[in-house]
C-alpha cells in the first residue's frame, strides 16, 4: 500500500487521560478512536491487526474440528430468565424493548442460545460430540469502562461451545482446547500464565483463566485479581531467537552429605541455597539452584534452551518420594538430573541445599568437589521493567490482563433449556478468548519510547519502504517502486511512504505504528547500488546490495518457513 492512497491517522497528542500504555499508543498510532466511554471505532491500521490475530485463531480452532457458526447478537430475555442468569448478570446486561414491547438483551455470551440450537437440531447421541465457535461482537454495560479496549462496552470475542454424551468426553475436548489456547498465545508471542479459576456466572465446577503479563504498569488498583487460589502456575513465552545454550550429560557426583535440618540450619544460614525442580523437554529433571534471598524469574528461565513448555514445577510429593528413601537414592537421583545454578551462588563455598518438605539439607557442598560444575544462568535478577509483581511459589508475577477463560460447565444449561429428548443430560464446555483485549495485551509487552513493536505475524504491514526525497530524486523513486512491486507480487503486506513530508515525520510515524522491517532508500546509497535496512525491534542497521534485499527480507519474515 502507498501512503498517498492510504489513510494514516497518527496523532502525537500526549494529553491522553489514561495511564495504560496500550491505550495511548492505540490512539497515537491511529488504530482506534473513542466515540463514547467504552465504545471505539477501529480504523484501518487497527482493523488489519485484528484480522491478523483472528487469522491465527481461526487456523488453530479449525485444526481441532470446531465448526464456525453465526449466532445473533439480539436474544430473547426469556431464555436468560429461564437459565436464571438474567438476574445474576445484573446491570452489565444491556436490555431493550422492541416495538411489540418484548424484552431483549444484547449478548455478552451465548450459552443459553447455543443450548436451544442443540435441543432443536440434535436428535441422537450418535451426533455427539459436536463443537461450534464464532468470532463476533459482544456487549457488556461496564460500570467504569476505563481501560481502553481491555474493559469496554462493545468488544470482539471468540466464543466456542462443545457438547458431549459423557463427562469423560467433555474433559478430553477441554484438554485439547487448553493446549490449543497455549499454541495460540505462543504464536502471538505473549508472556502469559494459567490459573485454576472460579467459574462465576458462566457456571461449572472446573475452569481455567489465561492471563497476559504487563511489561510496565504503575497503578496498584488496576484489574485486581485474587491470587490466593493460584495453582500450577505456568508461564509461557515463545523463544524466537536461536539460543546457543546446550545441556550435556553430568559426570559422576562423588558424595552427598545430609543432616537433620533442625540441628544446623541457623549456623549456616548465609550459605543456604534454594532448589526448585522443573522438567526438560526430554522429560529429564532440571534442578534450579538460586540464592535463598532471591525469587526465580520465569522470563529468565524461558531464555534457556531445552526447557519444557509450559513451565511447570515438579510436584513436592514426587520429589519427596525420591528423597525420603535413603542416601543412595538421593545420590542416584542427582546422577540423572541437570543442574542449572544462578550466577549469585557460584562463588559460595560450603553451601547448603535446603529441602523444606522432608526437613533435611545437604551440607558442605562445593562445585567440582561434591557437585560437578553446573550450567550457569541468570535465573533471578528482576527485570527492571516489571513492577508491581506478586510472588507465589517463588515465581514472579506482574499485573495482568485476562485474555482467555475456559469452562467445563457440565449439565447446568442442558437440564434447564433442553427438552426430554435424551435419557441423560448433555455435558457442555464453553471457551472464550477476548480478541480486542489481545491487541492491548500484545502492545503492553511490545513497545518502546518511540511506539509499538509488533511481532511479524501480527503487524499491519511487514515491511515499510521509506524513500528520502521520493519526489525529488528519480533514482530513489525508481528503486522504491521497483522493490515495492516485487514484494507486492509475493503477497507481502508492505507500505511505501511516498508522502511529501519532513523525513523526521516519516520516521516517527513508522516507528509509532510498529512496522517490524524498514527499508531506507536515499540517493547516495542508490547510486552505489545499496540500500539501508533497519530492524524495528533490535534497532540493528545494515547496508545491503539492492539485488539482495528481496531474499534478505523474505528470510527475515520467514516467508518460506512452513508452520
Amino acid at each position: 500500500m502507498r501512503t498517498s492512497k492510504y489513510l494514516l491517522y497518527t496523532n502525537k497528542n500526549n494529553n491522553i487521560n489514561n495511564e495504560l500504555i496500550s491505550y495511548k499508543l492505540m490512539l497515537k498510532s491511529g488504530m482506534i478512536r473513542k466515540i463514547n466511554s467504552g465504545i471505539y471505532v477501529w480504523l484501518p491500521i487497527g482493523l488489519k491487526i485484528l484480522k491478523n490475530i483472528k487469522k491465527i485463531i481461526y487456523k488453530e480452532i479449525n485444526k481441532i474440528n470446531f465448526f464456525e457458526i453465526n449466532i445473533p447478537i439480539i436474544q430473547s430475555a426469556n431464555l436468560w430468565k429461564k437459565s436464571k442468569r438474567f438476574q445474576k448478570y445484573g446491570l452489565e446486561l444491556i436490555k431493550f424493548y422492541n416495538r411489540k414491547k418484548k424484552l431483549f438483551i444484547l449478548s455478552p455470551t451465548n450459552e443459553e442460545i447455543i443450548n436451544k440450537i442443540i435441543n432443536n437440531e440434535i436428535i441422537s447421541y450418535k451426533q455427539l460430540p459436536i463443537k461450534f465457535y464464532q468470532i463476533k461482537t459482544k456487549f457488556r454495560d461496564e460500570i467504569r469502562p476505563n481501560y481502553g479496549v481491555i474493559r469496554s462496552i462493545e468488544f470482539i470475542m471468540k466464543d466456542a461451545y462443545s457438547f458431549h454424551n459423557s463427562n469423560k468426553c467433555l474433559k478430553k475436548t477441554y484438554n485439547i482446547i487448553y493446549k490449543t489456547y497455549i499454541k495460540i498465545f505462543k504464536k502471538l508471542n505473549l508472556f502469559f500464565y494459567i490459573i485454576k479459576a472460579n467459574s462465576g456466572t458462566i457456571g461449572g465446577n472446573i475452569s481455567h483463566e489465561f492471563y497476559s503479563l504487563f511489561k510496565n504498569f504503575k497503578n496498584k488498583k488496576f484489574f485486581i485479581n485474587n491470587f490466593n487460589n493460584i495453582k500450577n502456575i505456568k508461564v509461557i513465552k515463545l523463544i524466537i531467537n536461536n539460543n546457543k545454550y546446550n545441556i550435556e550429560k553430568l559426570r559422576i557426583i562423588k558424595f552427598i552429605n545430609f543432616i537433620n535440618i533442625n540441628k544446623i540450619f541457623n549456623i549456616f544460614n548465609k550459605n543456604i541455597v534454594k532448589i526448585k525442580f522443573i522438567k526438560s523437554n526430554n522429560n529429564k529433571i532440571i534442578a534450579l539452584l538460586f540464592n535463598k534471598n532471591k525469587i526465580l524469574n520465569a522470563f529468565k528461565i524461558y531464555k534457556l534452551k531445552n526447557i519444557y513448555k509450559p513451565l511447570n514445577y515438579i510436584c513436592k510429593k514426587k520429589i519427596n518420594n525420591i528423597f525420603k528413601k535413603s542416601l543412595y537414592s538421593i545420590k542416584k537421583f542427582f546422577l540423572n538430573i541437570i543442574i542449572i545454578a544462578d550466577y549469585n551462588i557460584i562463588k559460595i563455598k560450603n553451601f547448603i541445599i535446603k529441602f523444606k518438605k522432608n526437613k533435611k539439607i545437604l551440607i558442605g557442598l562445593n562445585w567440582n568437589i561434591n557437585l560437578i560444575s553446573p550450567y550457569i544462568a541468570n535465573l533471578n535478577n528482576f527485570t527492571k521493567n516489571i513492577i508491581n509483581f506478586k510472588i507465589k511459589n517463588n515465581l514472579l508475577i506482574s499485573k495482568n490482563i485476562e485474555i482467555g477463560h475456559i469452562f467445563q460447565i457440565g449439565t447446568k444449561y442442558s437440564k434447564i433449556i433442553n427438552s426430554n429428548n435424551f435419557k441423560k443430560k448433555i455435558n457442555m464446555g464453553s471457551y472464550g478468548i477476548g480478541i480486542t483485549r489481545l491487541v492491548a495485551a500484545i502492545i503492553e509487552q511490545n513497545y518502546d519510547k518511540k511506539g509499538i513493536i509488533w511481532p511479524d505475524n501480527i503487524a499491519p504491514f511487514k515491511i515499510s519502504i521509506l524513500p528520502i526525497n521520493f519526489n525529488n530524486f528519480k533514482l530513489v523513486k525508481k528503486k522504491s517502486i521497483y522493490i515495492y512491486n516485487k514484494f507486492k507480487k509475493k503477497n507481502i503486506d508492505i507500505l511505501l511512504d511516498d508522502r511529501n513530508k519532513h523525513i523526521g515525520k516519516l520516521f516517527n510515524d513508522i516507528d509509532l505504528i510498529g512496522i517490524p522491517h524498514l527499508i531506507i532508500i536515499n540517493n547516495i546509497n542508490c547510486k552505489n547500488g545499496f540500500i539501508e535496512y533497519k530492524n524495528r525491534k533490535n534497532k540493528n542497521k545494515k547496508i545491503i546490495k539492492i539485488e539482495y534485499i528481496i531474499n534478505f527480507l523474505l528470510n527475515k519474515i520467514n516467508f518460506f518457513k512452513k508452520e
